[in-house]
């Protein structure tokens, strides 16, 4: 059985216009437990929309999505997100933002301290506990948004373009992260993305989407041997990380032109 199985998705809204839009088109994927998966296509193609729908923050307006078989329609504790704008409140510190998300999932509150610090060493950031947002780069603060989402210990991880605000560098440093924490906590993870590189360098399928309204084009299955954390250099130059980053940039090409 599918960790996660998206049955013909639809999606379709009015705009300020009053013109309809149909952003997804019959949209099907199912995705294995403990399987990373990365999403790539033109912008405007539904991507984000796809992801928010799959997290309860948008309702679609047709087909079905069902978790180990259980059908679902809204949000559920089996599922964190990850915004692309880290999404933390400024007023809270690194410590409260966790907690708050944990007390709006029903956690009881004598457990939120040690999930606090169990979560914030996760990625590295346990000295940070009482620091605000503003205190802390923009990397540090995805690391705290990232944070957030495991306290709650999900089975799947949506991650919305996290690191596309990040500088080249930073960017870096936390998709090694973030292959060194999908590695070891085994999360079955669907990760949108504008980057090629990155969605290989992630991903075990790269899900390529076309242009609206959305759905999967292509799934390129990516034989590049696990664990990579901490082989990021010598992937990206391996001959079949060019041949994959050749291929998609190909199929990225068509559907721009497209």
């Amino acid at each position: 059985m599918s960790a996660l199985s998206i049955e013909q998705v639809t999606k379709t809204f009015v705009d300020k216009r009053g013109t309809t839009v149909e952003a997804l088109a019959g949209f099907d994927l199912d995705v294995r437990s403990g399987e990373f998966i990365t999403i790539l296509g033109p912008s405007g193609c539904g991507k984000t929309t796809m992801l928010r729908i799959l997290q309860g923050l948008e309702s679609r307006s047709g087909g079905r999505i069902s978790i180990e078989g259980r059908p679902i329609d809204g949000p559920g504790p089996e599922r964190g997100f990850v915004f692309q704008q880290y999404g933390l409140l400024p007023w809270m510190t690194c410590g409260e933002n966790i907690s708050f998300a944990l007390k709006a999932r029903g956690v009881e509150k004598a457990r939120h301290d040690e999930i606090i610090a169990t979560s914030l060493e996760t990625v590295g950031l346990a000295a940070f506990r009482n620091h605000y947002p503003r205190q802390m780069s923009g990397g540090m603060q995805q690391r705290v948004g990232i944070a957030r989402a495991l306290a709650i210990d999900p089975d799947i991880l949506l991650l919305d373009e996290p690191f596309g605000a990040l500088d080249a560098l930073t960017r870096e440093i936390l998709q090694n992260e973030m292959l060194s924490l999908s590695e070891r906590m085994k999360k079955t993870i669907l990760f949108v993305t504008h980057s090629i590189d990155e969605a290989i360098i992630l991903a075990d399928r790269v899900v390529v989407m076309s242009a609206r309204p959305g759905r999967i084009d292509q799934i390129i299955d990516i034989d590049i041997e696990r664990p990579r954390a901490g082989k990021g250099e010598s992937i990206r130059e391996g001959a079949r990380f060019i041949e994959y980053r050749r291929l998609l940039w190909d199929l990225l090409m068509e559907k721009h032109a497209a």
